[in-house]
Protein backbone atom coordinates (compact mmCIF):
# COMPACT_ATOMS: atom_id res chain seq x y z
CA UNK A 1 0.00 0.00 0.00
CA UNK A 2 2.39 2.68 1.22
CA UNK A 3 5.81 1.18 0.51
CA UNK A 4 5.32 -1.38 -2.26
CA UNK A 5 7.17 -0.38 -5.43
CA UNK A 6 7.74 -1.76 -8.91
CA UNK A 7 11.42 -1.76 -9.79
CA UNK A 8 10.59 -2.41 -13.44
CA UNK A 9 7.57 -0.17 -13.78
CA UNK A 10 7.89 0.83 -17.43
CA UNK A 11 4.72 2.90 -17.19
CA UNK A 12 6.07 5.35 -14.62
CA UNK A 13 7.67 8.39 -16.25
CA UNK A 14 10.19 9.21 -13.57
CA UNK A 15 11.57 12.59 -14.54
CA UNK A 16 15.25 12.98 -13.68
CA UNK A 17 14.35 16.26 -11.96
CA UNK A 18 12.21 14.39 -9.42
CA UNK A 19 15.14 12.09 -8.74
CA UNK A 20 17.44 15.06 -8.19
CA UNK A 21 14.90 16.78 -5.92
CA UNK A 22 14.42 13.61 -3.90
CA UNK A 23 18.16 13.07 -3.44
CA UNK A 24 18.84 16.73 -2.56
CA UNK A 25 15.85 17.17 -0.23
CA UNK A 26 17.82 17.37 3.02
CA UNK A 27 20.01 20.16 1.64
CA UNK A 28 17.35 22.38 0.08
CA UNK A 29 14.04 22.42 2.00
CA UNK A 30 13.07 24.94 4.65
CA UNK A 31 12.41 22.30 7.30
CA UNK A 32 16.06 21.20 7.08
CA UNK A 33 17.83 24.48 6.37
CA UNK A 34 15.91 27.30 8.09
CA UNK A 35 16.75 28.64 11.53
CA UNK A 36 14.40 31.56 12.06
CA UNK A 37 14.58 33.32 15.41
CA UNK A 38 11.24 35.12 15.71
CA UNK A 39 12.32 37.31 18.60
CA UNK A 40 15.27 38.74 16.68
CA UNK A 41 13.34 39.25 13.44
CA UNK A 42 10.15 40.97 14.59
CA UNK A 43 9.93 44.76 14.90
CA UNK A 44 6.53 46.26 15.73
CA UNK A 45 7.48 49.52 13.99
CA UNK A 46 7.69 47.82 10.59
CA UNK A 47 4.50 46.92 8.66
CA UNK A 48 3.60 43.25 8.47
CA UNK A 49 2.16 43.49 4.97
CA UNK A 50 2.91 45.78 2.00
CA UNK A 51 0.66 48.86 2.32
CA UNK A 52 0.42 49.05 -1.47
CA UNK A 53 -1.37 45.69 -1.58
CA UNK A 54 -4.34 46.92 0.44
CA UNK A 55 -7.08 46.90 -2.22
CA UNK A 56 -8.90 49.94 -0.81
CA UNK A 57 -5.77 52.01 -0.15
CA UNK A 58 -7.17 54.91 -2.20
CA UNK A 59 -10.40 55.09 -0.19
CA UNK A 60 -10.33 58.36 1.76
CA UNK A 61 -11.86 56.66 4.79
CA UNK A 62 -8.95 54.24 4.95
CA UNK A 63 -6.45 57.04 4.39
CA UNK A 64 -7.97 58.98 7.27
CA UNK A 65 -7.32 56.19 9.75
CA UNK A 66 -4.55 56.81 12.25
CA UNK A 67 -1.23 55.08 11.75
CA UNK A 68 -1.81 52.62 14.59
CA UNK A 69 -5.08 51.38 13.09
CA UNK A 70 -3.59 51.07 9.60
CA UNK A 71 -0.78 48.95 11.10
CA UNK A 72 -3.41 46.69 12.63
CA UNK A 73 -5.12 46.38 9.26
CA UNK A 74 -1.80 45.36 7.69
CA UNK A 75 -1.19 42.91 10.52
CA UNK A 76 -4.64 41.45 9.91
CA UNK A 77 -3.82 41.13 6.22
CA UNK A 78 -0.65 39.20 7.03
CA UNK A 79 -2.58 36.90 9.35
CA UNK A 80 -5.18 36.36 6.62
CA UNK A 81 -2.52 35.55 4.03
CA UNK A 82 -0.99 32.90 6.29
CA UNK A 83 -4.31 31.45 7.38
CA UNK A 84 -5.28 31.03 3.71
CA UNK A 85 -1.98 29.24 3.13
CA UNK A 86 -2.63 26.92 6.08
CA UNK A 87 -6.19 26.34 4.87
CA UNK A 88 -4.97 25.27 1.43
CA UNK A 89 -2.15 23.10 2.78
CA UNK A 90 -4.47 21.32 5.25
CA UNK A 91 -7.57 21.00 3.09
CA UNK A 92 -6.13 20.51 -0.40
CA UNK A 93 -2.45 19.56 -0.62
CA UNK A 94 -2.07 17.34 2.48
CA UNK A 95 -5.07 15.06 1.71
CA UNK A 96 -3.84 14.60 -1.87
CA UNK A 97 -0.34 13.65 -0.74
CA UNK A 98 -1.89 11.19 1.72
CA UNK A 99 -3.91 9.27 -0.84
CA UNK A 100 -1.13 9.41 -3.42
CA UNK A 101 1.29 7.85 -0.95
CA UNK A 102 -1.34 5.23 -0.13
CA UNK A 103 -1.34 4.18 -3.78
CA UNK A 104 -4.83 5.31 -4.77
CA UNK A 105 -3.62 5.92 -8.34
CA UNK A 106 -1.27 3.92 -10.52
CA UNK A 107 1.94 5.35 -11.92
CA UNK A 108 3.50 6.51 -8.66
CA UNK A 109 4.80 3.18 -7.40
CA UNK A 110 8.51 3.84 -7.79
CA UNK A 111 11.03 4.54 -5.06
CA UNK A 112 11.68 8.10 -6.23
CA UNK A 113 8.04 9.13 -6.59
CA UNK A 114 7.09 7.56 -3.24
CA UNK A 115 9.93 9.49 -1.59
CA UNK A 116 9.10 12.86 -3.16
CA UNK A 117 5.45 12.53 -2.11
CA UNK A 118 6.48 11.77 1.48
CA UNK A 119 9.04 14.59 1.44
CA UNK A 120 6.41 16.99 0.12
CA UNK A 121 4.16 16.03 3.04
CA UNK A 122 6.91 17.03 5.45
CA UNK A 123 7.51 20.28 3.56
CA UNK A 124 3.85 21.22 3.73
CA UNK A 125 3.61 20.47 7.44
CA UNK A 126 6.59 22.72 8.07
CA UNK A 127 4.98 25.46 5.97
CA UNK A 128 1.96 25.18 8.24
CA UNK A 129 4.21 25.58 11.28
CA UNK A 130 5.95 28.61 9.73
CA UNK A 131 2.59 30.22 8.98
CA UNK A 132 1.31 29.41 12.45
CA UNK A 133 4.35 31.02 14.08
CA UNK A 134 3.97 34.05 11.81
CA UNK A 135 0.33 34.46 12.81
CA UNK A 136 0.91 33.95 16.52
CA UNK A 137 3.66 36.56 16.84
CA UNK A 138 1.64 39.04 14.77
CA UNK A 139 -1.55 38.48 16.76
CA UNK A 140 0.29 38.92 20.05
CA UNK A 141 2.16 42.03 18.92
CA UNK A 142 -0.99 43.82 17.71
CA UNK A 143 -3.60 42.49 20.16
CA UNK A 144 -5.38 40.58 17.39
CA UNK A 145 -5.65 37.24 19.22
CA UNK A 146 -9.43 37.04 18.72
CA UNK A 147 -9.53 38.01 15.05
CA UNK A 148 -11.25 35.21 13.10
CA UNK A 149 -10.36 34.71 9.44
CA UNK A 150 -13.04 33.05 7.27
CA UNK A 151 -12.33 29.87 5.33
CA UNK A 152 -10.58 30.49 2.01
CA UNK A 153 -12.82 30.78 -1.02
CA UNK A 154 -10.56 28.23 -2.74
CA UNK A 155 -11.41 25.62 -0.13
CA UNK A 156 -15.09 26.59 -0.19
CA UNK A 157 -15.17 26.12 -3.96
CA UNK A 158 -13.43 22.75 -3.68
CA UNK A 159 -16.04 21.59 -1.19
CA UNK A 160 -18.79 22.80 -3.53
CA UNK A 161 -17.25 20.89 -6.43
CA UNK A 162 -16.91 17.70 -4.38
CA UNK A 163 -20.53 17.87 -3.22
CA UNK A 164 -21.63 17.56 -6.85
CA UNK A 165 -19.61 14.38 -7.43
CA UNK A 166 -20.88 10.92 -6.51
CA UNK A 167 -17.91 8.63 -7.13
CA UNK A 168 -15.15 8.67 -4.50
CA UNK A 169 -12.43 8.16 -7.14
CA UNK A 170 -13.71 11.16 -9.12
CA UNK A 171 -13.61 13.24 -5.93
CA UNK A 172 -9.95 12.35 -5.51
CA UNK A 173 -9.23 13.25 -9.13
CA UNK A 174 -10.74 16.71 -8.61
CA UNK A 175 -8.78 17.12 -5.37
CA UNK A 176 -5.62 16.29 -7.32
CA UNK A 177 -6.57 18.87 -9.95
CA UNK A 178 -6.92 21.58 -7.29
CA UNK A 179 -3.59 20.55 -5.73
CA UNK A 180 -1.91 20.76 -9.15
CA UNK A 181 -3.24 24.29 -9.64
CA UNK A 182 -2.04 25.22 -6.15
CA UNK A 183 1.46 23.87 -6.73
CA UNK A 184 2.03 24.40 -10.46
CA UNK A 185 0.74 27.97 -10.71
CA UNK A 186 2.44 30.64 -8.63
CA UNK A 187 0.60 33.22 -6.58
CA UNK A 188 2.04 36.61 -7.51
CA UNK A 189 1.66 37.70 -3.89
CA UNK A 190 4.18 35.09 -2.76
CA UNK A 191 6.83 36.67 -4.98
CA UNK A 192 5.84 40.20 -3.97
CA UNK A 193 6.08 39.41 -0.26
CA UNK A 194 9.31 37.46 -0.60
CA UNK A 195 10.96 40.38 -2.41
CA UNK A 196 9.55 43.24 -0.33
CA UNK A 197 12.31 44.86 1.74
CA UNK A 198 9.94 47.18 3.61
CA UNK A 199 7.88 44.62 5.52
CA UNK A 200 8.80 42.64 8.63
CA UNK A 201 12.10 40.81 7.99
CA UNK A 202 10.59 37.68 9.55
CA UNK A 203 7.59 37.86 7.21
CA UNK A 204 9.80 38.38 4.18
CA UNK A 205 12.05 35.47 5.14
CA UNK A 206 9.09 33.20 5.86
CA UNK A 207 7.61 33.75 2.40
CA UNK A 208 11.03 33.44 0.80
CA UNK A 209 11.56 30.01 2.37
CA UNK A 210 8.08 28.99 1.31
CA UNK A 211 8.73 30.18 -2.24
CA UNK A 212 11.91 28.12 -2.51
CA UNK A 213 10.09 24.94 -1.50
CA UNK A 214 7.19 25.70 -3.84
CA UNK A 215 9.62 26.02 -6.72
CA UNK A 216 10.51 22.35 -6.19
CA UNK A 217 6.88 21.32 -5.63
CA UNK A 218 6.03 22.93 -8.97
CA UNK A 219 8.25 20.37 -10.71
CA UNK A 220 7.17 17.49 -8.47
CA UNK A 221 3.45 17.98 -9.05
CA UNK A 222 3.95 18.21 -12.79
CA UNK A 223 5.69 14.82 -12.61
CA UNK A 224 2.92 13.40 -10.41
CA UNK A 225 0.18 14.72 -12.69
CA UNK A 226 1.80 13.22 -15.79
CA UNK A 227 2.03 9.78 -14.22
CA UNK A 228 -1.48 9.77 -12.76
CA UNK A 229 -3.08 11.21 -15.91
CA UNK A 230 -1.50 8.49 -18.05
CA UNK A 231 -3.34 5.85 -16.00
CA UNK A 232 -6.79 7.47 -16.14
CA UNK A 233 -9.49 6.31 -18.52
CA UNK A 234 -11.19 8.68 -20.96
CA UNK A 235 -13.97 9.71 -18.58
CA UNK A 236 -11.57 10.20 -15.67
CA UNK A 237 -9.38 12.43 -17.81
CA UNK A 238 -12.42 14.61 -18.48
CA UNK A 239 -12.97 14.83 -14.71
CA UNK A 240 -9.34 15.87 -14.23
CA UNK A 241 -9.60 18.57 -16.90
CA UNK A 242 -12.85 19.90 -15.42
CA UNK A 243 -11.14 19.91 -12.02
CA UNK A 244 -8.31 22.03 -13.43
CA UNK A 245 -10.89 24.51 -14.75
CA UNK A 246 -12.62 24.68 -11.37
CA UNK A 247 -9.29 25.00 -9.58
CA UNK A 248 -8.05 27.81 -11.80
CA UNK A 249 -11.29 29.72 -11.36
CA UNK A 250 -11.19 29.20 -7.59
CA UNK A 251 -7.59 30.33 -7.18
CA UNK A 252 -8.12 33.48 -9.24
CA UNK A 253 -11.41 34.58 -7.68
CA UNK A 254 -11.12 37.78 -5.68
CA UNK A 255 -12.42 37.23 -2.17
CA UNK A 256 -12.75 40.11 0.28
CA UNK A 257 -14.42 38.24 3.14
CA UNK A 258 -11.22 38.37 5.19
CA UNK A 259 -10.73 42.10 4.53
CA UNK A 260 -14.29 42.69 5.67
CA UNK A 261 -13.73 40.71 8.87
CA UNK A 262 -10.54 42.61 9.63
CA UNK A 263 -12.18 46.03 9.28
CA UNK A 264 -15.24 44.95 11.27
CA UNK A 265 -13.06 43.48 14.01
CA UNK A 266 -11.20 46.78 14.32
CA UNK A 267 -14.55 48.65 14.52
CA UNK A 268 -13.67 50.84 11.54
CA UNK A 269 -16.51 53.13 10.51
CA UNK A 270 -18.16 52.24 7.20
CA UNK A 271 -16.20 48.97 7.07
CA UNK A 272 -18.80 47.22 4.94
CA UNK A 273 -19.13 50.13 2.53
CA UNK A 274 -15.35 50.41 2.10
CA UNK A 275 -15.21 46.75 1.08
CA UNK A 276 -18.36 46.89 -1.06
CA UNK A 277 -17.13 49.92 -3.01
CA UNK A 278 -13.78 48.24 -3.56
CA UNK A 279 -15.47 45.09 -4.85
CA UNK A 280 -17.51 47.15 -7.31
CA UNK A 281 -14.37 48.79 -8.64
CA UNK A 282 -12.75 45.38 -9.15
CA UNK A 283 -15.72 43.67 -10.78
CA UNK A 284 -14.67 41.07 -13.38
CA UNK A 285 -11.03 41.27 -12.26
CA UNK A 286 -9.06 38.27 -11.03
CA UNK A 287 -6.10 37.47 -8.83
CA UNK A 288 -2.96 37.33 -10.93
CA UNK A 289 -1.07 34.04 -11.05
CA UNK A 290 1.79 32.81 -13.20
CA UNK A 291 0.20 30.33 -15.62
CA UNK A 292 3.38 29.28 -17.41
CA UNK A 293 3.67 26.11 -15.31
CA UNK A 294 0.10 24.96 -15.86
CA UNK A 295 0.33 25.75 -19.57
CA UNK A 296 3.47 23.63 -19.76
CA UNK A 297 1.71 20.80 -17.94
CA UNK A 298 -1.26 20.94 -20.31
CA UNK A 299 1.10 20.75 -23.25
CA UNK A 300 2.88 17.72 -21.79
CA UNK A 301 -0.45 16.01 -21.13
CA UNK A 302 -1.66 16.70 -24.66
CA UNK A 303 -4.50 18.91 -23.41
CA UNK A 304 -5.44 21.98 -25.40
CA UNK A 305 -6.02 25.19 -23.45
CA UNK A 306 -9.36 25.38 -25.25
CA UNK A 307 -10.50 22.25 -23.40
CA UNK A 308 -10.56 24.30 -20.19
CA UNK A 309 -13.34 26.80 -19.60
CA UNK A 310 -10.81 29.38 -18.49
CA UNK A 311 -9.34 32.46 -20.19
CA UNK A 312 -5.61 32.51 -19.48
CA UNK A 313 -5.29 35.94 -21.11
CA UNK A 314 -7.92 37.62 -18.94
CA UNK A 315 -5.97 38.97 -15.94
Amino acid sequence: MYTNIKFNNIDAKEDHISKLLSDSWANRVAVKTSDLDISSYYDTNIPDYPPGLVPFIEDYRYQNLNESTRKKVLAGAWISYNEKTINIEVSIVAPVCAFLLKGEFSGLDTETLKRVVAQTQIDEQFHILMCLDACLITRKSHNLEELKIPESIVVRKLHQALEEIEQDRDKKIVQLSFACVAEVTINAYLNLLANDKDIQPFNKETTNLHRKDESAHHKIFKDIAKNVFAGLNFQEKKVFIEGLTQGLNAFTTIDFTAWREILLFLNIDAANDIVDQCLLSMENKRIVRDYSGIKGLLNELGISENELDFNFDDN
